[in-house]
């Protein structure tokens, strides 16, 4: 039986299950039906959540979002990401990591691209379903319920670091005399780790307390795969309680914390440090000298919260209508809604990731030049002659060095592609 709430009665389906899933199914889903029946009359319909009439958006029209987006939309951006990453740890590795903000970003990046490749195997079994329907389908829905914590604790271990270079940064503004002594390198390391192994340990539970099953639907002859809790998580009541405790903290207050720190932080940096920058104009005649830096390192911070928050806030919303609106999730009458939902707001985590390089490399002269030292194309170094013109003058040789200032964009990108290649 397949269970759906209306607002007049509790409504009830018959389906028939397969495989060697029947006796679990049916003694679950009965107790299921047990713990949520009422005196009211049972109202039998013939239609599954997708097939429900009140769908505002069609079962069709999710599945055509999906193929375009495992086929088009997701490869491009998780590649670009994927290959811009790689770039970040190479240059910040080449920066040295000694420095605790070079390590920051290093670890970034990386954990970044973890988290891009990861996600790919829902991509590799969505074209694994396309080429074999049958068992592709229970492939891609078991992927997505026993792989997704992974992917979700690369998610929110990126999100947490980028919480940590928020505060950082705002330290070293607010606390600039006090900030290298507050915490060492060694100690950002330690803690980045336990952010990392944290967040795994979070969504470790994930592929024992679900399990996904099959449910036939009579409307359509199709086989459908459903998610749904454990037998043994159902039949314990501390399982449940921290079933519910769990994705409370994980899926609802966590994203929510994160969010109001890095926006709060960086609203700070932004305030102090343009406070800082007016006193030094006022104060110093060579204010103007250090303006271009502060003015760069505002841009910078402004622009890395702006597309944090702006990636933020779709999840924040898909995560609070879910729970504003009880029937917009996957056993509800808004069943296809959702789905498609579930697919865009992760997307935005996804070009996240891919844009960082492009702010790096936009912002930040030094990240250019290590990078077009790791190219081959960085300024040559030469000893200067003395110059028999003017004596105890030195004669600098200019012509390696205007060659090298002299980069066609066309040979910088081809240069970048072929050191990566090798």
């Amino acid at each position: 039986m397949w269970k759906n709430k209306s607002s007049d009665a509790v409504c009830f389906i018959n389906f028939v299950p397969y495989l060697a899933d029947v006796t679990t199914l049916s003694l679950t889903t009965m107790k299921e039906v047990q713990n949520s029946t009422s005196t009211s009359p049972q109202h039998p319909v013939d239609f599954l959540p997708w097939s429900d009439p009140r769908n505002i958006v069609s079962y069709q029209a999710y599945l055509d979002t999906l193929f375009y987006y495992n086929n088009i939309f997701k490869p491009l951006v998780v590649t670009a990401g994927i290959a811009t990453n790689i770039v970040n740890c190479l240059v910040f590795r080449r920066q040295g990591l000694k420095d605790r903000m070079n390590l920051c970003l290093f670890v970034h990046a990386l954990v970044d691209m973890t988290y891009l490749v990861s996600s790919l195997a829902f991509n590799v079994t969505y074209w694994i379903k396309l080429l074999q329907p049958v068992p592709g389908e229970e492939l891609y829905r078991k992927t997505h319920c026993y792989a997704m914590g992974v992917c979700a604790g690369f998610r929110e271990a990126s999100a947490c670091i980028n919480a940590v270079i928020a505060v950082e940064r705002c330290v070293c503004v607010v606390f600039p005399l006090m900030a290298n002594s507050l915490m060492s390198t060694k100690a950002m390391g330690i803690m980045l780790v336990a952010i990392v192994i944290g967040m795994q340990l979070a969504f470790a539970t994930n592929p024992i307390k679900r399990y996904v099953y099959p449910v036939y639907d009579n409307t359509t002859g199709m086989t459908m795969w459903q998610m749904a809790r454990s037998a043994a998580w159902q039949d314990n009541e501390a399982l449940l309680l921290y079933d519910t405790v769990d994705d409370t903290i994980m899926m609802i207050i966590f994203p929510f914390v994160i969010f109001a720190l890095v926006s709060g932080v960086t609203t700070i940096t932004v305030v102090k440090l343009r406070a800082a920058m007016s006193w030094r104009r006022k104060a110093s005649s060579r204010g103007n000298h250090a303006q271009p830096q502060q003015v760069a390192l505002t841009k910078m911070l402004v622009l890395a919260s702006c597309i944090f928050v702006a990636c933020k806030v779709p999840v924040i919303a898909f995560t609070m209508g879910r729970v504003v609106y009880p029937e917009f999730s996957p056993f509800g009458s808004q069943h296809n809604a959702f789905r498609i939902a579930d697919l865009i707001a992760p997307y935005f985590p996804y070009a996240h990731c891919a844009v960082s390089f492009f702010v790096y490399y936009s912002l930040s002269s030094r990240f250019r030049s290590e990078l077009q030292g790791l190219c081959g194309c960085s300024r040559a170094t030469t000893v200067p002659e003395r110059s028999p013109e003017t004596p105890g003058a030195w004669k600098i040789p200019t012509e390696n060095v205007n060659q090298s200032l002299k980069i066609l964009p066309s040979e910088f990108f081809t240069k970048t592609i072929t050191f990566l290649w090798k």
